[in-house]
């Protein structure tokens, strides 16, 4: 059943609109042109894009992109112009071909561009919305856009990267897209500060302790050079004053590895506050410098 039902939607699809469709369609078209004539542009490109949605004619796309640059979406004018010029045969319709090339090429410089680079090879798994709008990935992208903020965003599984760019006229921003599913947004440098802090006092640490080892065994030793203490094969026999400083030795031999285990402690701290740091968000400001203008992009990964 499912199969029968894809199979009709396919066919209503690429079917021929009904004969009261195209009558409506052509009202409409009809309407649309009247009222673009009194410059009520918001109603004409109503019934435009009704009368489209009807019947896609070429001619109706036309008028549609007249409508929508009258109401100043200069990019939407700009990409239907565009898609009017290419669609249209050359043979049978190159007067209005040439006519949607040469509206588009006006526009051009009203515009702003947006060149987006996606360093990631895995385009299938990856979604690109510039100012919005859903665009096919590519490897390079490169956008007529509204002068103004446009936000640019790519997304993939693991990751989701997004950047606002202030754009003028005639002006061109690029924006480099990092690969998304091999890296991630890097810890939280108060985090990462503090783990460095911790794991440097460990390390300062543990060199105390050894310093302190190092001590406590001259001590030992120098009871048995005094002659204070002397081995024997029962063991070691010590005078009193002998085993006061084998005692002091043997204390400072505890300290010193009770304190190589605090920096030990301290280290492993220190290495689990990095592991655990949270991720920043990525949030980046950069100038953008073009010949004709000066803009800043505010973007980052997520």
């Amino acid at each position: 059943m499912r199969v029968l039902i894809l199979v009709l939607v396919a066919n209503t699809a690429y079917a021929e609109p009904a004969p009261d469709a195209k009558e409506r369609a052509a009202k409409l078209f009809d309407e649309g042109k009247e009222l673009a004539k009194r410059a009520k542009y918001r109603e004409a490109c109503d019934s435009f894009a009704t009368s489209y949605e009807l019947e896609p004619a070429l001619g109706t796309e036309l008028n549609f992109a007249d409508c929508q640059e009258h109401l100043g979406n200069l990019s939407r004018a700009f990409q239907l112009f565009h898609d009017v010029a290419n669609r249209s045969d050359p043979k049978t319709n190159a007067v209005r071909a040439q006519y949607a090339r040469d509206r588009a090429k006006a526009l051009e410089p009203r515009l702003a561009t947006v060149v987006v680079k996606i360093a990631d090879s895995r385009l299938d798994r990856i979604a690109v919305t510039i100012g919005g709008r859903k665009v096919t990935p590519a490897a390079e992208l490169r956008e007529r856009v509204d002068p103004g903020d446009v936000e640019v965003v790519v997304t993939a599984p693991e990751r989701r990267f997004a950047e606002t760019a202030h754009t003028t006229a005639r002006a061109t921003v690029v924006i480099d897209v990092p690969v998304l599913g091999a890296s991630s947004p890097r810890r939280q440098r108060k985090w990462v500060l503090g783990a460095a802090g911790l794991g440097a006092g460990g390390a300062v640490t543990m060199s105390v302790a050894g310093v302190m080892g190092i001590y406590a065994r001259r001590h030992y030793n120098k009871a048995f050079a005094r002659g204070e203490c002397f081995a024997t094969p029962d063991g070691d026999r010590c005078s009193p004053e002998g085993h006061e400083m084998v005692a002091a030795a043997r204390s400072r031999a505890n300290l010193a590895t009770g304190v190589f285990l605090g920096g030990v402690a301290l280290v492993g701290g220190g290495i689990a506050m990095y592991l655990l740091a949270p991720r920043e968000q990525g949030l980046e400001v950069k100038p953008v410098m073009t010949p004709s203008s000066v803009g800043i992009a505010i973007g980052g990964a997520f």
